[in-house]
């Protein structure tokens, strides 16, 4: 288990100095809102992503009436061994910069942690289900580069060699080259098209298998050529070099791709009632993002890659029953796992399974 021991944070927030001890494997943040507790969840997020659980720029983390730096300090415990990890946010020339040390070494986490990931659930999250295709979109290609780091690569290709297209489209330069830059966008494009579909099959079976006690939901991918989702690579190849050539002439006016990954439908079904999560109501809705997050910590798990699971007012999304369901499940899993919320009623099931912090 990767076990987060301790976190300390200095001028992060609305935290001037903080330090927690956390050596369990359940941890439950108790306070009123504005307390700060989901900027300790934040934090941790940080420790792997740019952005954290809420999305924001770094810039948004330091103390505003602060002039020292911004610390994050934790110990975590890997396979038997203590690291000091301190992250630290220095504001220099009106830009604040982020290092990472790992016992005083400047190195980046998947060179010292292999098979570590975060998972987080927030209430912001609810927007995923009903604010359109993009973002739908945005979540499942940040899921599928956590569960496969190629995919992450593919996507940043596509990007780069998109641009590079637009740009050669406006200068009216080289066809030749052109052709070339679209063949390796291609190439890209192919492996989204193959790793996204390799991802929905297997959290589908996730799903099918081990998702007993929670709402049974089903994803399913389309795009807006209708290809067939057996499609040979040479196929493949084949449409979308004639497709890129076809829009050439229109993507040169409008000054961007109209093809690419970005035209994908990722859909969630509810399979008790066989709705779309678009007609689904909110409580559905919720329902919908619980199971997906409990299926991809299972893919997961199923990939031996170890996680800490954090869960921002989980009462918000899920309550009664389904709650004391949720807390069974995830104990199940063995992973670190921080939860917060109002009042320690909410965690009454796992009251003697937990350590509390009370802020």
């Amino acid at each position: 288990m990767f076990l987060i021991k301790d976190i300390k944070l200095q001028n992060f927030r609305s935290h001037s100095f903080t330090e927690l001890k956390t050596n369990h494997p359940i941890i439950c943040i108790i306070g009123p809102n504005g307390s700060g507790k989901t900027n300790i969840l934040e934090a941790i997020s940080l420790i792997t992503d740019k952005k954290g659980i809420r999305g924001t720029l770094i810039e948004d983390c330091i103390k505003k009436d602060s002039k020292d730096k911004t610390i994050i300090s934790t110990t975590v415990s890997y396979e038997k061994k203590d690291y000091k990890i301190d992250i630290i946010f220095e504001l220099k020339e009106d830009k604040v910069k982020k290092y990472l040390n790992i016992d005083n070494n400047k190195l980046s986490l998947i060179e010292v942690f292999k098979n570590i990931n975060f998972i987080w659930l927030t209430p912001q999250m609810d927007k995923i289900m009903y604010e359109g295709e993009s973002i739908k979109r945005k979540f499942l290609d940040k899921i599928i580069s956590n569960y496969n780091l190629d995919y992450k690569k593919n996507l940043s290709n596509f990007k780069k060699l998109s641009e590079e297209r637009v740009q050669l489209l406006k200068e009216n330069l080289d066809l030749q080259w052109l052709s070339i830059l679209e063949k390796k966008m291609i190439n890209e494009l192919w492996n989204i098209f193959t790793y996204r579909r390799a991802f929905i099959k297997d959290l589908n079976n996730i799903i099918s298998k081990k998702l007993n006690n929670f709402l049974k939901i089903k994803l399913n991918i389309k795009n807006s050529y209708d290809l067939d989702q057996n499609i040979s690579e040479k196929d493949f190849h084949t449409f979308f070099e004639n497709k890129y050539f076809e829009k050439r002439e229109i993507d040169q006016i409008i000054k961007r791709n109209s093809v690419g990954p970005q035209f994908d439908i990722f859909e969630f079904f509810n399979e008790e009632t066989k709705l779309n999560s678009d007609l689904c109501s909110t409580g559905e809705q919720k329902k919908i993002l619980i199971s997906l997050i409990l299926a991809f910590i299972l893919l997961m798990k199923s990939k031996n890659i170890n996680s800490i699971l954090l869960f921002d007012e989980i009462a918000s999304h899920i309550d009664g029953k389904n709650l004391e369901l949720f807390f069974d499940e995830i104990a199940k899993i063995g992973m670190q796992t921080w939860y917060t919320g109002n009042n320690i009623q909410q965690f009454q099931t796992i009251e003697n399974k937990a350590f509390f912090v009370k802020l």
